[in-house]
């Protein structure tokens, strides 16, 4: 029997926030939509790694999480905390050092257990803010 779906996105975060990008991998489909693009799994992860190369210390958090195990459809929203070094998400870091928070709302279908489509959300202004 398949695992729950919210034991299966916990460990899919939880392999983000260890960069354990193989065991990512078999948790995707081989194609992955991510906003409305599709993606080879090995492509859509490395968009993941070079979203945190700028703020290596990126953790995830899932500050809640709605699962819905007939639809296998997941909602979350995300806490996404780090310290960016260098330009993240187009946005130059002031120089403090200072840890950024921000938030997250992303949307998941799985089919067969393993994510096929991803739409994110992301507070943009937020981060704007904090990195002043």
């Amino acid at each position: 029997m398949a695992a729950p779906l919210a034991e299966t996105y916990g460990s899919y975060i939880q392999a983000i926030n260890d960069r354990d990008w193989g065991l990512l991998e078999t948790m995707l489909q081989p194609q992955v939509t991510w906003n409305y693009t599709s993606y080879t799994a090995e492509e859509y992860i490395g968009l993941i790694t070079r979203a945190t190369i700028p703020a290596p210390d990126t953790k995830f958090h899932i500050d809640w999480l709605l699962v819905d195990e007939a639809d296998q459809r997941v909602a979350a929203r995300l806490l996404i905390k780090g310290t960016p070094r260098d330009e993240f998400l187009g946005i130059k870091p002031n120089g403090s050092g200072a840890s950024v928070e921000i938030v997250e709302h992303a949307f998941y279908t799985f089919v067969e257990g393993r994510v096929a489509e991803v739409r994110t959300v992301i507070d943009m202004e937020g981060l704007r803010e904090q990195m002043r």
